[in-house]
């Protein structure tokens, strides 16, 4: 009796799922460490959004103040214009 290589093949990679299986360990429960890198990163996150929204806050009251120093700028060069023709 031949045993052909698809056969052997698949036997192997079943052998190595279930190897990983019993290796890894499977649990519906997150460890301690797991919990604790979560909750570091989730804190992490909070802030990081946190201090996005100061920046997005203050980038729009930036953006506001663009129009009146442009028309000032633009006054300042006509006037400067109009010293240099004199």
């Amino acid at each position: 009796m031949r045993i052909s290589g698809g056969t052997v093949r698949l036997l192997a990679g079943a052998v190595f799922c279930v190897s990983l299986l019993a290796v890894g360990g499977c649990t519906k429960y997150a460890s301690p460490d797991d919990l604790k890198q979560l909750d570091i990163a989730n804190t992490a996150a909070v802030s990081a959004e946190k201090t996005l929204d100061q920046t997005k806050a203050e980038r729009q009251k930036l953006e506001r103040k663009i129009p009146p120093k442009q028309a000032e700028l633009d006054a300042a060069k006509a006037e400067l214009e109009k010293v240099k023709n004199k």
